[in-house]
């Protein structure tokens, strides 16, 4: 027990992607934050959002629960939060360990992070979920395409993160390729994909629905329509991400199957960035919920366009809930719109000149830009996102404005914006 005297404190496991936002805010708000690392062997990337300097300590997790309880047990622990998805299961387990009032119902764990549990789990709830199979082979999910015979079907690990290891198949032998690139192989949270799980293609519009909970009562704080189209062979290759007004028509019926979804799952309190499918004539389909924050720059374009964002919601239902209160399950008002634009390449090769154009910072509607490679490194042609150069994001008060931004970015591509060294069969550069 925590001596009368204990430092209050809020717990952040893996405070990467958008958890260095929740970081910032508890920084500002003198609130102290210890970091528990889940891991060491976390895809690089994850790493670069560390920021000590703002945390009283850092532990690194050694698998043994009982241990890092027993490291906190100095502190007054006001909440423990999943500061990114691979933090999601370690923030589960602990919050239960230490008896957190802010714990979510630790029945339904392994369905919160396990895609196919989590479909199941909705679906005996008595909702629409995709058909689907988990597979340990790609013999067995080669067997359940040929029963279910629709194409596409969508292969992806039972812990996927982000689009890492999710495919689009159109046949039996594209199937078979695709758990064979993903059967065994260390995904980006450190973990070797064990199974994977093949489920029906939802041919519709996907929206991103983010939520907070406070006590069991959820708040939507924004929706997203994502835009994909069909480039380089790949039909589903992200275009942009439009935030959404309050008064979208598909917000209702989006609002109450979101809720249920994350009713099912045990969500008491935090926050949740649900991908959801759209689909003509049957309406919203699970594609997943994700037991956290919006990733990547999503809470601060919501809070530029609204004037808050899901970041403030989630510090607040674990430190008063005045701010939840306030804001429970009323309208939201964009001060501004917002598109992010997803850059698509269409060439593959050395990239010769930084593609970080001073005519993206003329538009008048340019707000940001975040850019993945630097002159010297290998471009592909983008197919997904993982393999998308980078992202603009277009903030301003008038809508059309930003469309008409849209087109310049996709005339500045079209033209001489990649400068690219072909590589031959060789390896040797054109």
């Amino acid at each position: 027990m925590p001596g009368l005297l204990a430092q209050n404190v809020l717990v952040i496991v893996d405070p990467f992607s958008s958890g260095r936002f929740l970081v910032d805010l508890a920084y500002e708000k003198n609130i102290p934050i210890v970091c528990v690392k889940s891991s060491n062997n976390l895809a690089e990337y994850f790493y670069a959002a560390l920021q000590p300097q703002k945390y009283i300590e850092t532990i690194d997790y050694n698998g043994d629960i009982q241990t890092l309880a027993k490291s906190l047990e100095k502190y007054h622990v006001q909440a423990v939060i999943a500061g990114s998805e691979p933090g999601v299961e370690l923030a589960d387990e602990l919050s239960a360990t230490l008896n957190m009032p802010t714990a979510n119902e630790s029945k339904y764990s392994a369905h919160r992070r396990d895609k196919y549990l989590m479909n199941e789990r909705i679906r005996e709830f008595g909702l629409r979920a995709a058909n689907q199979s988990e597979c340990y082979t790609a013999e067995d999910a080669v067997s359940w395409a040929r029963t279910y015979n629709k194409y596409p079907v969508v292969v992806k690990p039972t812990c996927s993160l982000g689009t890492d290891g999710v495919f689009f198949c159109n046949d039996e032998t594209e199937v078979e390729n695709a758990c064979l690139r993903v059967l065994g192989k260390v995904n980006p949270a450190g973990q070797v994909n064990e199974a994977i799980v093949i489920q029906e293609f939802l041919n519709g519009t996907e929206y991103v629905v983010d939520t907070v909970s406070h006590n069991g009562e959820h708040h939507v704080t924004d929706v997203w329509r994502y835009t994909k189209q069909c480039h380089n062979g790949s039909k589903f290759v992200y275009h942009g991400t439009q935030l959404l007004p309050y008064d979208t028509p598909e917000r209702e019926r989006l609002q109450k199957y979101v809720f249920d979804c994350i009713t099912a799952l045990g969500i008491r309190y935090g926050p949740t960035h649900c991908e959801i499918m759209w689909v003509p004539e049957e309406g919203p389909i699970l594609v997943e919920v994700n037991s956290r924050m919006h990733g990547a720059s999503g809470p601060k374009i919501a809070h530029l366009c609204k004037g808050h964002s899901q970041i403030d919601l989630t510090l607040d239902v674990y430190t008063s809930g005045e701010l939840f209160q306030e804001l429970s399950g009323k309208p939201w008002k964009l001060l501004k719109h917002s598109v992010t634009v997803d850059l698509i390449s269409k060439k593959d090769g050395i990239l010769m000149k930084s593609i970080e154009s001073d005519a993206f910072r003329g538009l008048e509607s340019f707000n940001f830009m975040s850019i993945g490679l630097k002159p010297g490194e290998r471009i592909s042609k983008t197919v997904d996102l993982l393999t998308s150069p980078g992202y603009i994001c277009l903030i301003h008060e008038d809508l059309n404005l930003i469309n008409e931004d849209v087109k310049r970015i996709r005339d500045l591509e079209a033209g001489s914006l990649y400068e690219v060294e072909e590589i031959l069969d060789s390896g040797i550069t054109a």
